[in-house]
């Protein structure tokens, strides 16, 4: 039976042992517990009505997610996908999803605008394909966008062969592989290319070959006829290089910051023009206040060093160490090829030094240069009056370039860079063009042998 209690009383419990309650030790009563349950109550009420799962829920993300994406210029990209996500994990279907894309990527339609997409029930969008332009930037990215979230990706450009080496004679045409875009054909099978590498084209091994880097300026030649050998400053380091045992000589004497101007020869900044024998390790300071200067090699090994100087035309035979002065040639003229100076009126003069004469070869010209046929055969190219044509200096004879393009300009030996990008050797034998390639931005043109034109050049795509 329970046992009465006065008002207000409390009973305090017996712990199980009989002994005295918590209550009665000091400890907290049962009141006071429940008391602080009661507190604790709306604490936990509150805690649960608040949104927890906002707290660990993510951002929408948006990836590309089957990169790393690569293309060959004027090929196509495709299956190139996306995933969005409302949270981190969660796909976001039915979501609107834009793409941009780069200078040198297009739609394969043509069109080159953003398009927009919507994902699948898995967030994802697999874009339809996409076209590399063939001159794009090596590595132009991708970029998409939807309400949160924003996503890029590169495109490795790999571009299709850019730079060639025609040989006239067989016909023969192979592309210089490892050529980036961009290039500049310099010399004989080599290219300056952006990054100031200079790189020679073996077409035997079929490969590129690094010869330099750092490079300013610089050419290759062919020492009698086919031996290349690599004229160039690196660093602002004068050198000079056989590129078959690639043995590399500083050129001594010649000033940091000069450029090469042609075989063992550098132009400084104050128009010292030096030479360089690799024979002797020695420069030879050939003369100050030049203005221009052309280099031929005379029967294939002797240099023979066209040059303005104080206004003043004038040759030196580097074998010889003889100069000539060109008598007859007015002074501001600019040395354009072997012993052939380029007045400002459009008049052209070759020098002929065994009679000590001048003579006048055309007016009008434009654009000229003289190779030596044979390795001693003066023939000059020229354009005169927008007219293309050829003069041997031997037999005084000339000929009209006939199919050559109006207004083209002289490039090499017998060869013309039309207004339209096309490359055009003339056959004089023939009487006939040979169109080499089109799009063409360089070319240069060595006698292989002495006699059978090579033409290094570079063009743009085309798709």
């Amino acid at each position: 039976m329970l046992r009465g209690r006065a008002a207000g009383e409390t009973q305090e419990p017996s712990t199980p042992e009989g002994g005295p309650s918590a209550a009665a030790a000091g400890g907290i009563s049962r009141r006071t517990i429940v008391r602080g349950v009661a507190w604790s109550v709306p604490v936990i009420a509150t805690a649960a009505a608040m949104p927890l799962a906002a707290a660990s829920v993510g951002a929408p993300t948006l990836k590309f997610i089957n990169g790393p994406y690569s293309v060959g210029g004027c090929s196509d990209l495709t299956n190139v996908t996306l995933a969005a996500t409302t949270n981190g994990s969660t796909p976001a279907a039915s979501t609107t999803v834009s793409v941009v894309l780069p200078s040198g990527l297009t739609w394969a339609d043509g069109f080159t605008g953003p398009r927009s997409f919507t994902t699948d029930p898995n967030g994802k969008v697999v874009l339809p394909a996409i076209t590399a332009k063939p001159n794009a930037a090596s590595t132009p990215s991708m970029g998409a966008s939807m309400t949160g979230a924003n996503a890029t990706a590169p495109v490795a450009v790999t571009a299709q062969v850019g730079a060639k080496i025609y040989d006239v004679v067989s016909s023969g045409n192979p592309p210089a592989t490892g050529i980036p875009l961009g290039s500049v054909a310099v010399g004989h099978g080599t290219f300056l290319n952006p990054d100031g590498s200079l790189v020679y084209f073996n077409t035997v091994a079929g490969k590129a070959m690094p010869l330099a880097t750092n490079v300013t300026s610089g050419t290759t030649v062919l020492i009698g006829g086919t031996q290349s050998y690599s004229t160039y400053v690196s660093g602002g380091v004068a050198k000079v290089q056989d590129v078959a045992t690639g043995t590399t000589i500083n050129a001594v004497g010649v000033p940091n910051g000069s450029t090469a101007v042609g075989h063992a020869t550098f132009l400084t900044p104050g128009g010292d023009l030096y030479y360089f024998n690799s024979a002797t390790n020695a420069s030879v300071l050939v003369a100050s206040g030049v203005s221009s200067a052309k280099v031929s090699l005379f029967a294939g090994t002797q240099p023979v060093l066209t040059f303005v100087a104080g206004g003043v035309a004038r040759a030196y035979n580097a074998t010889t160490g003889s100069y000539v002065t060109a008598t007859g040639v007015p002074a501001g003229t600019t040395a354009v090829g072997h012993s052939t100076y380029l007045a400002s009126d459009g008049l052209l003069y070759y020098y002929r030094a065994a009679t000590g004469t001048a003579i006048v070869v055309s007016s009008g010209v434009s654009s000229a240069t003289t190779a030596l046929y044979g390795g001693t055969d003066p023939y000059v190219t020229y354009v005169t009056t927008g007219i293309p044509a050829v003069y041997s200096v031997t037999n005084g004879t000339y000929q009209t370039a006939t199919g050559i393009p109006a207004n083209s300009v002289v490039v090499g030996h017998a060869t013309y860079l039309a207004p339209d990008g096309r490359l055009v050797y003339y056959n004089a034998g023939a009487n006939a063009p040979i169109v080499l390639d089109t799009g063409v931005t360089s070319a240069v043109v060595h006698l292989y042998g002495g006699t059978d034109p090579i033409a290094t050049y570079t063009h743009n795509l085309v798709c």
